[in-house]
């Protein structure tokens, strides 16, 4: 029975630790997508080859954690990471040319924080649609 009791307590001392330490303070803030036209204006990223300029914002204590950016589940190999340390912010940002028409799915995640955009391809390559081409969905 001691021998329980004693299990009992250095299991309890075990978890104590974990129960007191500070929660991670990291959370990505937002991820925003554009092109850029022929007039140096922004514009909607919705058509294939388009160069868009994809960008993921992070903030918190933790902004410093390793953070990634990936586009239908494949990491965006052009992001390059920003930090502003005195703001507690950081940021992803790369280059990404869609492919194809269809439906991307772009997800941020840095520690347990995750934002998802979804993005549709609508556009031919010369044309372009005209058309929003952003489909929001926000999970965290």
């Amino acid at each position: 029975m001691r021998i329980a009791g004693l299990t009992a307590l250095a299991a309890g001392a075990l978890v104590l630790p974990a129960v007191l330490a500070p929660a991670a303070s990291a959370e990505v803030e937002d991820i925003t997508i554009s092109a850029w036209g022929n007039s140096e204006i922004p514009v909607a990223c919705d058509y294939v080859n388009a160069n868009c300029t994809v960008m993921a914002r992070m903030f918190g204590s933790d902004y410093a954690l390793p953070a990634t950016l990936t586009i239908n589940g494949q990491e965006l190999t052009s992001a390059e990471r920003l930090d502003y340390p005195d703001r507690e912010r950081s940021a992803l940002r790369g280059i990404w040319r869609p492919p194809a028409k269809g439906t991307y799915t772009i997800v941020a995640t840095q520690g347990s924080s995750t934002k998802t955009l979804v993005v549709e391809i609508t556009g031919d390559p010369q044309l372009g649609s005209g058309s929003a081409g952003l489909l929001p969905s926000g999970s965290s």
